[in-house]
């Protein structure tokens, strides 16, 4: 499944909790947070060391492994996000 339809499916999920008056579940909403604190640290500490690297690089890496951390901790953003929208409404 792609990242978008992945997204589309989350975000239509949410609607649909949204829509039937839930209540959102305080332990939920408390992992849900715990999720988003974690992967804002990571998605931080991933930007510091591919800015890092593209600065040291002075042409001799392509700091791709560095980038790919990024590209994860974005991914694992996005989810975090999602579950506090869901968890904690």
């Amino acid at each position: 499944m792609t990242r978008k339809r992945s997204a589309f499916f989350g975000v239509l999920l949410m609607m649909l909790a949204s829509a039937s008056g839930t209540k959102a579940d305080p332990e939920e909403c408390q992992e849900a947070l715990h999720q988003y604190n974690a992967a804002l640290s990571d998605i931080s500490d991933a930007l510091r060391t591919y800015a890092r690297c593209v600065s040291d690089s002075k042409g001799h890496d392509d700091c791709s492994l560095e980038f790919s951390t990024l590209h994860s901790a974005q991914e694992d953003f996005e989810s975090a996000v999602l579950a506090y929208e869901s968890d904690c409404q």
